[in-house]
């Protein structure tokens, strides 16, 4: 038997390894003498320590992974993502789409008419005469150029039938406008079409023909004046128009009022020119400057058009007038 190291004894010898142990395993000596237990961490292998850390993470990914595909949380992230995706359409923030009706083309029969031409249009419009988006086809077949300004205005006014909210379409406005310079049967029809099928877009699109340089500028301006078209007018447009006719400054005054409370764009176009004085043209010899016409109540004027503006944003005229030198 070997004989024991000096200045030791029996109780204080280390204990055989166990197996599986590492060879020079740490062991702690507690009060006594006696031999505490090894510690766990340091008596576990390395590969078991990762394998153990890999495990506990794998089982908290799951956890947390259970936790989000609940149906509430699922659904909210896939609304999420959709709508991110989702391209902007300007036609879809124009107006809301009208339902089809349950008789409606099917979308590969309508591709097909719409690209073997009027004809097949019309046969098919005769097979679904209840679907809008066949009208809609026509009346954009016929705006074509050449453009057939009348046959595109009975597709636009069936359209319309159908789904009313197609008066605030860009392309319906468009067709409409250029017809009603087209010939005089296209342009009578057209401003028939505007002053009773098309509500209040109907109204603004007289209006603009009655400020223009169009032929049709006073046959716009009567149409506009006749009852029916005006109660369907916005309160916008009807304040513009009192104030474009308003015979005197004194009676645009008293439309001022209701002109900051709920003028647009076009009461400024009639206000802004009545306090802008012109630079000659007036006195001896027309050698004078021009007086504004409403420069008596020019302050008022001005404070109308400020809170129009404050409401609506900046007139366009006014972010293009160049600066002044």
């Amino acid at each position: 038997m070997p004989a024991q190291a000096p200045g030791t004894s029996a109780s204080q010898a280390s204990p055989p390894e166990r197996p599986g142990t590492h060879a020079g395993a740490t062991t702690v000596l507690g009060a006594g003498g006696n031999a505490s237990r090894v510690s766990l961490l340091a008596r576990t292998p390395p590969a078991a320590l990762w394998l153990v850390t890999g495990a506990a993470a794998l089982v908290a990914v799951v956890f947390a992974a259970a936790l989000l595909r609940d149906g509430d949380s699922l659904s909210r992230l896939e609304a999420a993502s959709l709508a991110e995706r989702a391209p902007r359409s300007s036609a879809a923030l124009r107006r809301p789409v009208a339902p089809r009706p349950a008789d409606a083309v099917p979308a590969d029969e309508l591709a097909a008419a719409a690209a073997g031409g009027v004809l097949a249009l019309e046969a098919l419009a005769a097979r679904y005469p209840k679907d809008p988006a066949i009208f809609r086809a026509l009346m954009l077949r016929h705006a074509l150029p050449p453009p057939y300004h009348t046959a595109a205005l009975t597709a636009a006014k069936r359209l319309l039938e159908l789904d009313p909210g197609a008066a605030a379409d860009d392309d319906v406005k468009r067709i409409v406008s250029s017809a009603a310079g087209g010939p005089p049967e296209a342009a009578s029809a057209a401003l028939d079409l505007m002053a009773s099928g098309m509500g209040s877009h109907g109204a603004d699109l007289l209006y603009d023909l009655a400020v223009g340089s169009s032929a049709l500028k006073e046959r716009a301006a009567r149409r506009l004046a006749e009852a029916a078209v005006l109660e369907r007018a916005t309160p916008a447009l009807r304040v513009a128009n009192e104030l474009r006719v308003a015979p005197s400054c004194k009676a645009r005054q008293a439309l001022l009022a209701r002109a900051t409370t709920d003028g647009d764009r076009r009461a400024i176009d009639v206000l802004a020119p009545l306090i802008t004085s012109k630079g000659k043209g007036c006195g001896f010899l027309g050698m004078s400057r021009c007086t504004a016409a409403c420069a008596s109540i020019a302050g008022e004027i001005k404070a109308a058009i400020q809170a129009i503006e404050a409401r609506t944003g900046p007139s366009p005229r006014a972010a293009d007038a160049p600066a002044s030198r």
